[in-house]
């Protein structure tokens, strides 16, 4: 990829919310989900993606800036133009502040960079960035679970997955939960989302291993998880499967750089093969084959 979209010189402006909406329809587009004129309905895709309308109305607008979309009479917005070849992803939707920042700090803690304790004022110099930025960023790893504010000062991350003994519980417990989820009697598979899983994973699987960011591959493997537990209807297991995922996060964002392309291929292809059982119908048979996936990535400690 090389020259990027540009808006007259505008930067994104979106929350994270919106920068994770904007970076699921571009696959979308890029995988050729609609042609050229095509509408794009915020309704169906805030339905697809699990979220309300607004934020998706306002990432399509962000990409009408961009020339990906246009706005149409009485029709919303339809696709402009498929992705090229010069198009670079980052720049068309490029990261906020805050969405670097709470990379960096994820990635400090899961190397060991920073310990499990630590002091805002530590923070702000460590990544020279404002005690505001720093808040915002630690109130949102502590609504994911990942750090606590102590009493009286500082900050505690959780244990997250940083040992051997950590990782394993994980995998039997999602061994337990995800696995036991597909079997659940009323176990019922959104149509609309399956297919979006379908598009996501194929995108994911054919795409060179250098042209994927470590984010991209983590959201399309927590999303995977998340919405095929989602169809039990069970909130307490989707509530089990997202603290995993958090978890999961800060100790994947070290061990990306580790993964090969035979395993990201392999992975994918264990996805689309649980895809298709569900697809069919054969919830136990998915079940099986998700449990032989969760196995194999405790062997090789990617997923």
């Amino acid at each position: 990829m090389g020259t990027a979209i540009t808006a007259n010189g505008q930067t994104s402006g979106l929350s994270s919310l919106q920068a994770e909406i904007a970076r699921k329809i571009i696959m979308m587009i890029d995988a050729g989900r609609w042609e050229t004129g095509d509408k794009l309905s915020d309704s169906v895709l805030a339905r697809e993606l699990g979220v309300s309308r607004t934020p998706v109305r306002q990432v399509l607008q962000s990409l009408e800036l961009r020339g990906l979309v246009r706005g149409a009479e009485n029709r919303g917005f339809v696709l402009a133009r498929a992705l090229g070849p010069d198009d670079d992803l980052k720049e068309v939707i490029p990261a906020s502040d805050l969405e670097t920042l709470y990379d960096a700090m994820m990635s400090a803690r899961a190397s060991g960079e920073i310990g499990e304790e630590v002091s805002e004022t530590e923070l702000v110099e460590r990544f020279s960035a404002t005690r505001g930025a720093v808040r915002r960023t630690l109130m949102r790893l502590s609504a994911e679970g990942l750090v606590d504010r102590r009493r009286g000062h500082g900050w505690q991350f959780a244990e997250c997955l940083v040992t051997d003994r950590a990782v394993d519980e994980s995998y039997e417990f999602r061994l337990i939960v995800e696995c036991g989820a597909l079997l659940v009697p009323s176990y019922s598979p959104d149509a609309a989302q399956l297919a979006s899983l379908k598009r996501e994973q194929t995108d994911i699987a054919g795409r060179a291993i250098r042209d994927i960011e470590r984010a991209d591959w983590f959201s399309a493997n927590a999303n995977f998880h998340e919405t095929i537990v989602s169809w039990s209807g069970n909130r307490f297991l989707v509530q089990a499967v997202r603290r995993q995922n958090s978890l999961r996060r800060m100790t994947e964002f070290s061990d990306f750089s580790h993964l090969s392309e035979r395993r990201l291929r392999e992975a994918c292809a264990d996805h689309l093969a649980i895809i298709e059982e569900i697809e069919r119908g054969d919830f136990n048979f998915a079940s099986a084959l998700l449990g032989r996936h969760i196995r194999r990535a405790s062997r090789d400690d990617v997923d």
